[in-house]
């Protein structure tokens, strides 16, 4: 542990011959603390005392802990590791290119940032807060510093919420028991959790607002542009009901109710003229949820995001070209849909207009309580030891208590969402639609190796950069990948038609290539991905490249190939296994002790079960389900072991197509050898319905290994 003392970041040189090198790259404004704004410019510096005449020599990071202030210097007492060269979304780069929009709708771009509410009053939010014109006057007669339309008890505006002059506040009724308007309803003023606050000042905290009375702080994204604005919905606070299985434990959340309420409320305002630019979306639920290393389930329903209400919601903003950047969650694990329990909404929703956020650290690692998807997140930006600000009321009322330093996908959500608003404000790129600027963010960024098999994109999003990278200065950027199906290796039988899509895009616009093949192996045949509008691809020159394809008889295993993946710099291969294949989880029973293990690689799944040789016998049974009655070939696979059993033995319950009567095959195997191969069991004929394939240890000389089998219909 340490403690630095740091003047003010504008101090940058004393005399001719005493040069005082920067703490850290520092941000171009006089903000105290901009040198600890990594994600904003990340170069590691020698580090020097301010005003103790002594430098360290030390390389360090940013600070570790909120930073003690008093008056034009600070503290910190520890820091974090050094951030690798450049790991940052280049917020400096981005306010130089930035040319301020003329015309703007309204004169304003506005964020809606949906959490537990704003300080509104914070120094460096202050100047930074949407005031309804719906509901303000112009006026300040009574000279306190609000205007008279925010204190007037007046439904200005008459949208059923009562001088709703910053946002709204869901938390409380709308109505009294008498049908009045309830003035706390239209006061987003942030609560005990004080989430808003900090995702406020991560967009769009106030720069260069240093002064003789104030020491300044820190700046957002889109701090330093002058017509964006943050409008408020509160909806989040600390609840206890969350787990129905484990009552009392607080965590901040929000009810789906509240949700879809601020989500009405800001389509009302952009359907009224409010050029709603983003709705920031840092929270959201799914079915289970990994606390402390273990994974609960059973989230309370009224969290749950996954609503009929709330898919016709997000289709109605993706209709309105409201872009949504949504946090993929800390819960270190995939939400892809894959995984039905884990899928976090609504970043896991598929619609164009939601961007989907995964968070790294400033070595340009995935962040360690990040959640992730191939499939389902988008982009990345910096979450890890973010410093921004928190409420002074009703929370901190000391000065120096003013910023914390805090770790989430919500702070990278919240840094995508002012990169959408300097956009939204930008003279290049305001009109681009919300789809447009998804591909735009994908398209532009840094990739990071740590985001290949973790996003879509593996960008680390960048204000603007050099060699036409950049979501402000794109050029000539091409990005192509395959978005559907959804998995490297799927299953599909005979006669099913496979969906191939294929995103193709040059920064914000469709690439306009042509038509891309796809060779189908075995077989040396092949389909075509168009963008067309015509047979499976529903609409023209989106950048969206689609194909079907038909399994056909002959092979249980194919590769289809076709595409250049621009983030892998590969080919892409789609593996598709013609069968019905059963692992050791699914629809299985077994009778003794059939112990779960990962022991030996080359297993199928998640992991195998094994029986050792003891009296009783013990039995494993997989149960296929066949739609379709004919003849299959029966495999089956396991992970090689040198203590496993040579002649383990499966018994094949199968029917006699002609009598009609029931059938038992056995077929013993070497588990010592050919793992990971799956294994032919021979040609049996199922009715349909449920199967049953079974595996025993009886008379067996080792271990016997139950693992996996599929069933591959005979043409």
């Amino acid at each position: 542990m340490s403690s630095k003392l740091y003047r003010a970041a504008v101090i940058t040189a004393v005399a001719s011959w005493c040069f005082v090198p920067p703490l850290h790259a520092t941000v171009a404004t006089n903000d105290l603390l901009s040198p600890e704004l990594w994600a904003l410019s990340n170069s590691p510096t020698t580090q020097a005392a301010g005003t103790s005449g002594s430098g360290t020599g030390e390389i360090s990071g940013t600070c570790a802990v909120r930073p003690e202030i008093n008056g034009d210097e600070y503290t910190c007492d520890s820091y974090i590791a050094p951030g690798t060269e450049d790991m940052d979304i280049n917020a400096v780069e981005g306010w130089q290119a930035f040319l301020p929009a003329a015309n703007l709708l309204q004169d304003q771009v506005v964020i809606a940032l949906i959490d537990t509410g704003i300080d509104y009053r914070h120094p460096d939010l202050r100047n930074k807060v949407w005031l309804n014109p719906g509901e303000v006057t112009g006026q300040d007669s009574n000279g306190n510093g609000v205007d008279d339309g925010c204190e007037d008890q007046v439904d200005g505006d008459n949208n059923g919420y009562l001088n709703d002059c910053h946002g709204i506040n869901t938390l409380v009724p709308r109505q009294h028991p008498d049908g009045s308007l309830n003035a706390a309803a239209g006061d987003p003023l942030d609560n005990a959790a004080g989430h808003g606050t900090n995702m406020a000042g991560v967009m769009a905290a106030e720069g260069n607002n240093a002064s003789a009375t104030y020491h300044g702080g820190t700046v957002g994204v889109a701090g330093l542009a002058a017509n964006i604005r943050i409008a408020t919905c509160a909806s989040a606070n600390i609840e206890t009901d969350v787990f129905p299985l484990i009552p009392g434990v607080g965590v901040p959340a929000a009810r789906e109710s509240a949700i879809r309420q601020c989500l009405w409320y800001f389509y009302n305002l952009k359907q009224a003229g409010v050029n709603i630019a983003v709705i920031n979306a840092s929270g959201g639920m799914s079915k289970h949820i990994n606390l402390f290393g273990f994974m609960y389930p059973l989230v309370a329903d009224d969290y749950l995001l996954n609503t009929p209400e709330m898919f016709l919601l997000a289709d109605l903003l993706e209709a309105a070209d409201i872009p949504v950047v949504a946090a993929a969650g800390n819960n270190s694990w995939s939400i892809d849909q894959t995984i039905e329990e884990r899928a976090y909404f609504p970043a896991a929703f598929e619609n164009n207009n939601i961007i989907a956020v995964a968070a790294n650290n400033n070595q340009g690692e995935l962040w360690s309580g990040s959640s992730y998807g191939r499939w389902s997140v988008d982009v990345l930006a910096p979450g890890e030891s973010i410093l921004s600000t928190v409420p002074g009321y009703p929370i901190f009322p000391q000065e120096s208590a003013d910023f914390v330093v805090t770790d989430g996908t919500s702070q990278a959500t919240a840094y995508v969402s002012g990169i959408v608003a300097m956009l939204k404000a930008n003279q290049g790129t305001q009109h681009l639609d919300a789809f447009s600027v998804k591909r735009l963010l994908m398209s532009s960024g840094k990739k990071l190796s740590a985001g290949v098999d973790k996003t879509a994109s593996a960008a680390l999003v960048r204000l603007a950069d050099s060699n036409g990278k950049g979501a402000l200065t794109c050029q000539n950027q091409w990005f192509s990948r395959r978005q559907k199906p959804k998995a490297d290796r799927m299953i599909a039988l005979p006669g099913e038609t496979v969906i191939v899509e294929f995103q193709s895009f040059n920064c914000a616009n469709p690439a306009g290539t042509p038509p891309i093949s796809v060779q189908v192996s075995p077989g040396g045949t092949s389909f075509t991905l168009v963008d067309n509008g015509t047979g499976v691809d529903t609409i023209a020159n989106d950048g969206i490249y689609s194909g079907s394809w038909t399994v056909p008889h002959g092979a249980f295993e194919y590769t289809l190939s076709g595409g250049f993946d621009t983030v892998t710099e590969t080919t892409d291969q789609l593996q598709i296994q013609a069968a019905i294949v059963e692992d050791n989880t699914d629809n299985t029973d077994w009778v003794g002790s059939w112990w779960a293990s990962i022991y030996r690689p080359g297993f199928y799944g998640y992991n195998y079960r094994y029986a050792t040789v003891n009296d009783p016998e013990k039995r494993f049974t997989w149960s296929p389900s066949v739609n379709d009655a004919g003849y299959y070939r029966v495999y089956a696979r396991w992970p090689a072991g040198p203590n496993f059993a040579t002649n383990a033995t499966y018994r094949i319950h199968h029917q006699d197509p002609v009598n009609a009567t029931a059938l038992t095959q056995e077929v013993q195997v070497d588990q010592t050898s050919q793992g990971d191969t799956w294994i032919d069991l021979g040609v049996y004929w199922f009715d349909n319905g449920t199967q049953a394939i079974e595996l025993t240890n009886l008379f067996a000389n080792g271990t016997v290994v139950a693992d996996a089998v599929q069933l591959v219909p005979e043409p």
